[in-house]
């Protein structure tokens, strides 16, 4: 087996199982997790979770996966990226995930982002996909899915141009904002170092920041967030946890701010599968997508036997 067919198969389950340390915690601050659970280091059940009421064990996913299947998905039937595809493929996933109430009455699909839904759900009402997103969305549904996508085009050597166009295609399908498009472009480069060479955390926190700046100017008011988020990364190529939360705003749902918790997470530990996650895990907020962004950095970084994690099991047995 090659080293992409390896990460290739392992990449949705590490991402699941990053997706599942998140959850039962998601929303939780710093403080509160640790002062209920100390340091979470294993998979919990959701029985936090307000989403997830009920009976749903550890190693349950969520919204992370299921779009990351949906990527995945769309390549493998319209051999290669195919907007169309990627769009149905959400859709379908859309079926057939459960609905729920809130207290207000209204009804949602668990656990999705409110611009990924109203995307979906403008796609099926006929809206040309490029005019489905969201105008205000900058959350971090694209980079939380997009690692089978970049996994593709590194595998495949595509010119970069044309991943730049893919990215910003399937971005604005679900977020409008400049500043999501130019996170989605960060991000594929950043999976892109971490496939092709050996991990350096100062050379990977200048390729950080200097790649933001490029796509800063390249894209029309997308403004500063990215850099200025990435920024202090200069000055802690190794963050401590403390260093990470003084740092951003401990939550991660503006994607700017998710780049820079997912990636000191995984700083702090040189990309080491476990720990790296339950970093991401323990910094808190936006957990699930947090740990689910960090398990697929440290898979495409080269994931070895010694360090998956038992409890990966959990994961396979609920697949």
């Amino acid at each position: 087996m090659s080293r992409f067919e390896r990460t290739a198969y392992h990449l949705l389950p590490a991402i699941a199982y990053g997706d599942a340390a998140g959850l039962p915690v998601e929303t939780r601050s710093a403080e509160y997790i640790a002062n209920t659970h100390g340091t979470i280091d294993h998979l919990l059940p959701t029985t936090e979770n307000p989403f997830y009421k009920g009976l749903y064990e550890a190693g349950t996913w969520s919204d992370d996966t299921e779009l990351s299947i949906a990527v995945a998905r769309s390549l493998i039937k319209a051999n290669g990226f195919d907007m169309r595809a990627i769009a149905d493929e959400h859709v379908t996933m859309y079926g057939q995930a459960l609905q729920i109430t809130k207290p207000n009455g209204q009804t949602v699909v668990r656990g999705w982002g409110r611009s990924t839904t109203t995307a979906v759900q403008r796609y099926m009402e006929g809206v040309p996909i490029e005019q489905c997103g969201a105008r205000d969305g900058a959350g971090n549904g694209i980079i939380m899915k997009m690692a089978p996508l970049a996994l593709w085009h590194i595998a495949l050597e595509t010119d970069h141009d044309e991943v730049y166009r893919d990215l910003d295609s399937i971005t604005t399908f679900t977020h409008g904002l400049p500043v999501a498009r130019v996170a989605s472009r960060v991000h594929f480069d950043m999976l892109s170092y971490l496939s092709t060479r050996r991990f350096d955390a100062r050379e990977f926190t200048d390729f950080a920041y200097w790649s933001a700046l490029d796509h800063q100017r390249d894209v029309e008011e997308s403004g500063t967030d990215v850099s200025q988020a990435l920024s202090y990364l200069i000055d802690c190529p190794q963050p401590t946890t403390q260093d990470i939360l003084d740092h951003t705003d401990g939550k991660g749902f503006y994607v700017p701010q998710t780049l820079a918790m997912a990636y000191g997470a995984f700083m702090a530990h040189n990309g080491q599968f476990a720990p790296s996650v339950y970093e991401a895990v323990n910094l808190g907020g936006d957990t699930d997508s947090t740990g689910s962004i960090v398990a697929a950095m440290t898979t495409i970084k080269g994931l070895e036997p010694r360090d998956i994690p038992r409890d990966l099991t959990k994961i396979m047995k609920l697949a």
